[in-house]
C-alpha cells in the first residue's frame, strides 16, 4: 500500500513537471519569434516615410465620422477636431452616437450639437449590444462611402483624414485602413506606462511587421477607416462583441479582403490611468479576441484559398495571448514543481530544501531571460516612440509588478471566453473622460 501511494505521488509530480517544461519550451519558442519580429520592427523604424497626401480632392471618398460614446464628455473634444478636418465639407459627415445614461452628459452633448449644426447626433436611449450596437444604429444614418470610427478619447490632427484615405483611393478593393496610435498620458504613472507598453507592441512592432511581411493588418477599434458597403455586406458589426474590431477583421480577412496599415499616421489617445481599469480593459480585450477566434478562426485557418501569410498575420496578432497563457502555465506549474520537490511529494526526486530553492532561483532567472520576448518588444517599442532611459526602467518595473497581475486578468478573460460564459462591458476611466470639453 505504501508503494502504491509513492507511485501515485511520483505520477503527480511527473505530470506537473511535464506541463511546466512543455509550457516553458513553448514560451521560449514564441519569445524567440518576438525577438526576431522586434529586430525587424527596429530596422523598419529607421526608415522614415514621407507622409503622403493626394492633392486631387475630386478623388476623395465621402466619409462619415462616427464617435460612439457612453457618459464621456471627451467625445466633444474628438468631434470638434473632426469638424476641423482639412477635408472637403461636402464629403464629410460627423456624427456622435450618444448611449449615455447620465442626463448631465447628454445635456452637454445637446449643447454642443446646438452650437455645431454640422455635427449630427444619434441617440437610442439604451446601451444594448455595447459599442457595436451603437455603431449598428448609426450605420443606416451614415451618408459616406467610408466610416471613420473614433473612440471618444482620440484626438486626430487636421490632416488626419486626408492621409488615412490615401490607401483606399489607391486601392478601392481594400476593406479599409488603420492608423497607428500614440498614447499621450504615457508618463502619468506605472499603470499608464504598462498600458502604453501593451499598445506600443501592437502599433510599433506587430502591425509594422505585418504590413511589410504579409501586406495585411487588423482593425484596432479606433482610428480605423471602414468601407461601408463591405460592412453592410458582412452583416454589420457583431452585436455584443467586446472587440468588434477583431471580430470584423477576421470576417473580412476570411472573405479574401485586405486591410491597410498607415503606420506613419498616428492619432493621439489615452490608456486607463488606474490599475483596476487597466486590468479590466485587458481582460475585456482578451475575452473579445478569444471569442472572435472561436467564432471565425477555424474557417480562416482551415481555408484552402486564404494565403499562408494571411493566416500567419492573424496568428501573430493574437500571439500575445498565446504567450501569456504559456507564461501563466510556466509560473503556476513551476511553483507547483518547486513545492512538490520541496516537500518530497516524489520521494525518488526529493532534494534538500536549500538546493531546491537555490536551483529554483537560478532556473527562474534563466527562464526569464529565455521568455522575455514581449518585454523586449515593449522596451524596443518605447525607444521607437522616443522613451528616455528613465522611462524604460520604470516600464520594466511596471512589467514585473502591474504586468504580472495583469496576466492573471488576461488569463481570466481567456478562460471565461473559452467556457462560453458572458462578460459585461466595462467603462474605463481616462483623464479626458473625467473633465469637461477643453481646447
Amino acid at each position: 500500500m505504501s508503494y502504491k501511494k509513492s507511485g501515485e505521488n511520483m505520477g503527480f509530480h511527473s505530470i506537473i513537471k511535464t506541463i511546466f517544461e512543455t509550457a516553458l519550451m513553448g514560451a521560449f519558442i514564441l519569445s524567440l519569434g518576438y525577438f526576431l519580429v522586434t529586430a525587424f520592427a527596429l530596422a523598419l523604424s529607421r526608415l522614415r516615410n514621407k507622409p503622403e497626401i493626394i492633392a486631387d480632392e475630386s478623388l476623395y471618398p465621402s466619409v462619415t465620422v462616427q464617435i460612439p460614446t457612453y457618459n464621456e464628455l471627451a467625445a466633444l473634444n474628438c468631434a470638434e477636431r473632426c469638424l476641423g478636418f482639412d477635408y472637403p465639407a461636402d464629403k464629410l459627415q460627423v456624427m456622435i452616437g450618444d448611449d449615455s445614461n447620465d442626463p448631465e452628459v447628454s445635456a452637454k452633448i445637446d449643447e454642443f450639437i446646438a452650437a455645431h449644426p454640422d455635427c449630427e447626433l444619434s441617440r437610442r436611449g439604451e446601451n444594448i449590444g455595447f459599442k457595436p450596437g451603437n455603431l449598428n444604429v448609426m450605420l443606416p444614418k451614415a451618408k459616406g462611402d467610408y466610416l471613420l470610427i473614433l473612440d471618444s478619447d482620440f484626438l486626430p490632427k487636421r490632416d488626419f483624414l486626408k492621409r488615412l484615405v490615401v490607401p483606399v483611393i489607391k486601392n478601392p478593393e481594400l476593406a479599409g485602413a488603420q492608423a497607428a496610435w500614440r498614447i499621450i498620458n504615457v508618463h502619468n504613472n506605472h499603470s499608464t506606462l504598462m498600458g502604453t507598453g501593451i499598445v506600443n507592441i501592437i502599433h510599433s512592432v506587430i502591425l509594422p511587421f505585418l504590413k511589410s511581411a504579409t501586406n495585411q493588418c487588423v482593425f484596432c477599434g479606433s482610428g480605423e477607416l471602414v468601407k461601408k458597403s463591405l460592412l453592410i455586406e458582412q452583416g454589420g458589426w457583431t452585436m455584443g462583441a467586446l472587440t468588434e474590431d477583431v471580430d470584423y477583421s477576421l470576417r473580412v480577412i476570411t472573405s479574401g479582403k485586405r486591410i491597410a496599415y498607415v503606420g506613419d499616421l498616428r492619432v493621439r489617445c489615452e490608456v486607463p490611468y488606474t490599475p483596476g481599469d487597466l486590468f479590466k480593459q485587458q481582460m475585456r480585450w482578451a475575452y473579445g479576441v478569444m471569442r472572435a477566434f472561436m467564432a471565425h478562426g477555424k474557417k480562416l485557418f482551415l481555408s484552402r484559398t486564404i494565403q499562408k501569410r494571411t493566416k500567419f498575420a492573424a496568428f501573430l496578432f493574437a500571439s500575445g495571448y498565446v504567450m501569456i497563457t504559456l507564461l501563466l502555465l510556466t509560473m503556476i506549474f513551476g511553483l507547483l514543481n518547486l513545492v512538490s520537490g520541496f516537500f518530497g511529494v516524489d520521494p525518488a526526486e526529493a532534494q534538500s530544501s536549500s538546493y531546491t530553492v537555490g536551483h529554483f532561483i537560478y532556473d527562474t532567472v534563466v527562464n526569464l531571460l529565455l521568455t522575455c520576448g514581449m518585454i523586449v518588444s515593449s522596451i524596443s517599442a518605447g525607444f521607437i516612440n522616443g522613451f528616455g532611459f528613465r522611462s524604460i526602467g520604470r516600464l520594466i518595473v511596471a512589467s514585473f509588478t502591474i504586468g504580472v497581475i495583469c496576466m492573471f486578468f488576461v488569463g481570466r478573460g481567456l478562460i471565461t471566453a473559452s467556457l462560453g460564459l458572458p462578460m459585461k462591458w466595462f467603462m474605463m476611466k481616462k483623464a479626458g473622460n473625467d473633465t469637461a470639453r477643453s481646447s
